[in-house]
């Protein structure tokens, strides 16, 4: 088994990723932890709650950094266009028990995992990285027994924030630097907008999620459905959504879904706040630090969701509703 920590901002994306990551058989989900970004602390920590429930999931919800190392919040809106009142589209009512809820700060849960269990535990980070940084700067040491880190955020060329800038990395640019810095002696793998953005679900993949996908397809057409065409497909006469950190966790579970390539990753911590900056040509002489994704199969990416989280009969049914 995997042993895995999820580090989020639930966040619709996010609860699509924490949905799929409670389905994988191999995967020990440790406990989830949370961190300002998509909502504040206290929303983010709930949904991670109603997930929990949701899920059937065992382990505990973790509440961590409620501002960010190099602060942007005052820069953003209340997050519901992106994600609804409440972080989850602001449709599905979701249960969830305080009984639930460590009091253990999610930094120390971090720490005192990884040094329980060295190189043996993953971080699957799908919000921004403050958690991570502020772990970093704590215990060093123990952070570079970290088995590997996958992250969603940055991107080539891309943005959302502006033209350059991810949302997550955006948010905290400083802790991003500070957790690339640690890709000398971590596996860093960064999913960034340029390969999310080409592989979103149309209406048409959620409605037929809805129609075949049983109770558990409801709840995720709800939670898309408030949110659809917010994340900027509607000026591409595309209606439909980007499922983020779907596609890091699909990844994490199967690396042929995403070309990468092994470079340098620079983060800025200046005017654009949290661009990435990385030669991906394959010539850099810069040390590398992470594997960054540049190529996406989205039919995979597609088809081993839905077979992941519904089972092969539907998956099957998906492909011939895609063919048609």
């Amino acid at each position: 088994m995997r042993k895995i920590i999820i580090d989020t901002d639930p966040g619709t994306d996010d609860a699509i990723a924490i949905i799929a990551a409670s389905k994988q058989n191999d995967f020990d989900i440790l406990g989830i932890t949370t961190v300002a970004g998509n909502k504040g602390i206290d929303i983010t920590t709930s949904n991670a709650l109603k997930l929990i429930q949701l899920c059937t999931l065992k382990c505990k919800v973790y509440q961590g950094a409620e501002k960010s190392l190099q602060d942007q919040s005052h820069l953003m809106g209340d997050g519901d266009d992106s994600h609804g009142s409440d972080g989850l589209g602001g449709i599905v009512k979701l249960d969830y028990n305080l009984k639930d809820l460590s009091d253990k700060h999610a930094v120390d849960f971090i720490l005192e995992t990884v040094k329980a269990n060295p190189n043996e535990v993953e971080l699957l980070v799908i919000g921004p990285v403050t958690n991570i940084a502020l772990a970093i700067k704590k215990d060093f040491e123990t952070m570079k027994k970290v088995k590997a880190i996958y992250s969603m955020g940055g991107g080539i060329h891309s943005g959302n924030m502006n033209p350059v800038c991810e949302f997550n990395y955006w948010f905290d640019g400083l802790s991003t630097k500070l957790m690339f810095d640690l890709g000398e002696f971590v596996d860093i793998h960064m999913v960034g907008l340029n390969v999310t953005k080409p592989s979103y679900f149309s209406a048409n993949d959620f409605w037929f999620i809805r129609l075949e996908g049983g109770k558990l397809g409801r709840v995720i057409f709800d939670i898309q459905s408030a949110v659809m065409n917010t994340s900027g497909l509607k000026e591409e006469g595309i209606i439909g959504n980007i499922i983020h950190d779907l596609l890091t966790v699909m990844y994490m579970m199967d690396h042929s879904i995403l070309k990468t390539i092994r470079t340098k990753v620079h983060v800025s911590t200046k005017e654009y706040i949290g661009q990435t900056i990385a030669d991906i040509s394959g010539n850099s002489l810069e040390k590398e630090n992470a594997f960054v994704a540049i190529e996406v199969d989205i039919k995979k990416y597609k088809d081993s969701f839905i077979k992941l989280v519904f089972g092969e009969d539907v998956e099957l049914l998906y492909q011939n509703h895609v063919k048609s």
